[in-house]
């Protein structure tokens, strides 16, 4: 059972010769008087958070505080700070699987851990692809003995719960070289077809 609103993880490979590569950490809270679940990827700076509000607005966005700084422009004053909406899955047996963070093999760099974020173990193999699911449950539901938990539940006002669980699945990937950073690449149903909105990150390569 999770003590506060927030749950932070990271990913990170801690063994063999990549030992020491990761992806950022992500947090996962919830609001204490509203029925909002945020996420965000520490390593963008607080630029941009995915916030599902309710069963109705769900979107990823500039926030408001970074579109207010004129010194750090993202995007244009006049421009919709929330380019991605997303559609809220519909719960099944009192779960429903909100949104994914995919990671490929390639997006993993040099890095500092963050001490406070909990490791999600990335394989280090190219045709395997790590992904944090953000779950809620009904009131009286949980998760099956099928989900690795990582952090939660976190409550909501309404009596739902957030859960944090990860993941492998096989890929098609092959190793590349000349990277040179990350790139998170959103996902919604109008691009991909897919139920549940999510994010990957992917490698960015020269050349």
């Amino acid at each position: 059972m999770s003590k506060t609103n927030k749950i932070a993880f990271r990913f990170a490979i801690d063994s063999g010769p990549s030992t020491g590569l990761g992806c950022g950490s992500w947090r996962v809270w919830t609001s204490k008087n509203r029925e909002d679940t945020y996420i965000a990827d520490r390593g963008l700076g607080g630029t941009w958070k995915i916030s599902l509000h309710g069963d109705v607005a769900w979107r990823y966005a500039v926030t408001s505080e970074h579109m207010r700084d004129a010194e750090k422009p993202v995007l244009p004053t006049d421009h919709d700070r929330a380019p991605w909406k997303f559609t809220p899955p519909s719960f099944t047996d009192g779960r429903r699987l909100s949104f994914f963070i995919a990671v490929t093999r390639g997006a993993m760099l040099p890095e500092t851990p963050d001490p406070a974020a909990a490791p999600i173990l990335v394989e280090d193999r190219w045709d395997r692809m790590s992904i944090a699911e953000v779950w809620m449950t009904e009131p009286g539901a949980g998760l099956t003995d099928s989900h690795t938990v990582v952090g939660g539940p976190l409550p909501l006002p309404s009596g739902r719960q957030v859960w944090v669980t990860r993941r492998i699945v096989p890929v098609h990937g092959e190793p590349e070289t000349g990277i040179v950073s990350a790139m998170v690449e959103p996902i919604t149903h109008d691009i991909a077809g897919v139920s549940t909105p999510g994010v990957i990150i992917r490698a960015v390569r020269l050349g």
